[in-house]
């Protein structure tokens, strides 16, 4: 027989600690939820992850040691009868399904959450057998959670068109972006040559179709010969890397564009750059615009599916182009070079997106769920 769950224990369900936005947001949130009233906790399918150091003190950290989802499900009913949680967040939608059919054996009154960080239409077109099987899995476990949380209105709207669950009970909570030592970590050096030899583009993010970093290289072509001191810099690494090289050399630009690879703290780069670009396909929220924002640095970007119309709020903040369109990219990025917002504008909008705020947000709903305010 399981124990009844203190509303006060909440616990993050996660595959991992590595370094995804997923996990970055719940470290965050994990120090500053205790204001709140809530004791949060790590579950974690594996121990590990490069965000292991970065718990806060005090914060329980439990793995179910499962090698893939599927292995997770006797483990977590074995987990929820034997210590339940009054809340459970899920992150994926994998695990989401793995998490409401745990939570439907053990016969726990624990509250699950589910949160969708990506748009899920694009998610879809996945070609894997794993998306083919998954769909009808994930409805049934969104319409059996309590509460499913969006990163942002777009996501919800394309998550209730998709599954035919009404938008109204699903809630939408921004990331939070800005944390208490923000401006410690803003305060470092952009380690790169191009930042003394003229102004520099900057752009980040996994080397994926989905950062679409070939249409930021070729709109970076088509501005460069007017404006010939200016520098574009990506950073981050992953399978198109080769693609990019390639692209750089046949265009002529290796001595204007660098791919310097992975950096742990990119804002320093993003305080340093005269704009930061963000090409995407398509995102959940697009985190790194808003930490844009709150350095002050100008910012353009693709009108994608979902988050930086929400946050540029329809071009007040920073253009919006069509995905995929170099000629408009290029246009944007020239126009918000040559007159930029004041930075003390895009600062006050950056500071909308800050850990506090999400984390209230959330003691929030976990108020509302468990039928009472816990926080003092």
């Amino acid at each position: 027989m399981s124990r009844t769950p203190d509303p006060r224990d909440v616990a993050v369900y996660l595959p991992d600690l590595s370094g995804g936005g997923a996990e970055r947001l719940h470290v965050r949130l994990a120090g500053l939820l205790p204001r709140f009233g809530y004791r949060p906790r790590f579950l974690l399918d594996r121990q590990g992850g490069a965000l292991m150091d970065a718990v806060p003190p005090g914060c329980r950290v439990d793995a179910l040691a499962a090698p893939r989802p599927l292995a997770a499900l006797p483990k977590l009913i074995r987990h929820l009868r034997a210590d339940p949680p009054g809340a459970l967040i899920v992150n994926t939608e994998h695990m989401a399904v793995i998490a409401a059919a745990a939570r439907a054996v053990a016969r726990v009154p624990t509250k699950l959450i589910i949160t969708q960080h990506n748009a899920f239409g694009e998610q879809l077109k996945r070609a894997n057998w794993q998306w083919k099987v998954l769909p009808p899995l994930y409805r049934r476990a969104l319409a059996a959670a309590d509460a499913i949380l969006c990163v942002s209105s777009g996501v919800a709207d394309d998550l209730a068109a998709r599954t035919g669950l009404a938008r109204s009970g699903m809630d939408v909570i921004y990331n939070g972006v800005v944390d208490e030592d923000f401006e410690t970590r803003a305060a470092g050096r952009a380690d790169h040559p191009f930042f003394a030899a003229g102004p520099v583009i900057l752009a980040m993010g996994r080397m994926v179709p989905q950062k679409d970093f070939a249409t930021l290289v070729d709109a970076f072509a088509r501005f460069a010969p007017g404006a010939p001191d200016t520098k574009l810099i990506i950073l981050g690494e992953g399978p198109l890397r080769p693609a990019l090289e390639a692209q750089i050399a046949a265009a002529g630009l290796a001595d204007r564009i660098a791919l310097p690879g992975f950096v742990d703290n990119p804002l320093p780069w993003l305080r340093a750059a005269r704009l930061f670009v963000l090409s995407s396909r398509f995102e959940g929220f697009g985190n790194v615009l808003a930490e844009a924002l709150a350095c002050g640095t100008p910012v353009a970007s693709t009108n994608c599916p979902f988050g930086p119309d929400e946050i540029l709020e329809d071009g007040r903040f920073g253009p919006l182009v069509p995905v995929g369109d170099a000629g408009a990219l290029a246009e944007a990025m020239a126009r918000t070079l040559a007159a930029p917002l004041p930075a003390d504008q895009l600062r006050a909008r950056g500071q909308d997106f800050t850990v506090r705020a999400c984390a209230r947000h959330y003691a929030t709903l976990l108020d509302r769920l468990q039928g009472q305010a816990i926080a003092a």
